[in-house]
């Protein structure tokens, strides 16, 4: 006579999950991004985590061997990807969440404009995604980053007579553009 089989038999026959590459294998520490999971057992996975976070599955097709998932927010650095199914975790694998560079502004043009302000400008730089632009401390308006990041372009608030500071802020921190500004 053969024994019943138990909840534990059939956890073992499903198999531990196994993940052989993570792609992408960084993104930024803000999270949102999809990362594909490639491996085995992964048809049957509960949950994944991203250094102890929780992240969502979007997509999990039958066959085992692929899991989509939305990579959480985390600090910077390195962490671990566990996937977790009825029959245990996964061995690690890695993940590197990566800070926003931070800006670069070489140049502005034009170098003057009117102290009313209502000056087009472009400034030429590095990693200016997410961008905003203050002349002493005043913003700019219509703030656009175009060329992939490589610039923006703005149009200057009213300011006095003199020279300004210009400052590029974005998520990797701030940079003061090289001979600011002339308000004339």
């Amino acid at each position: 006579m053969s024994s019943p089989v138990s909840n534990q038999d059939v956890a073992l026959a499903v198999g531990v999950p196994t993940i052989l590459l993570v792609i992408p294998s960084s993104g930024p520490i803000g999270g949102g991004n999809p990362v594909v999971l490639i491996g085995s057992n992964l048809d049957t996975v509960t949950s994944v985590t991203f250094g102890g976070v929780a992240a969502p599955i979007i997509a999990q097709p039958l066959f085992g061997t692929v899991l989509v998932v939305t990579a959480p927010a985390h600090a910077a650095g390195a962490v671990q990807v566990v996937a977790t199914n009825p029959s245990g975790a996964s061995a690690p694998a890695a993940y590197t969440y990566l800070a926003p560079l931070p800006p670069l502004a070489f140049l502005i043009n034009p170098v003057s404009g009117p102290a009313a302000g209502g000056t087009p400008f472009t400034i030429i730089g590095a990693n200016l995604t997410g961008a905003s632009v203050t002349f002493n401390g005043v913003a700019a308006t219509g703030v656009t980053v175009v060329a992939g990041g490589a610039a923006l372009t703005g149009v200057t608030p009213a300011g006095t007579a003199g020279p300004a500071t210009v400052v590029v802020t974005t998520p990797g921190g701030s940079a003061t553009v090289l001979g600011g500004y002339l308000y004339v």
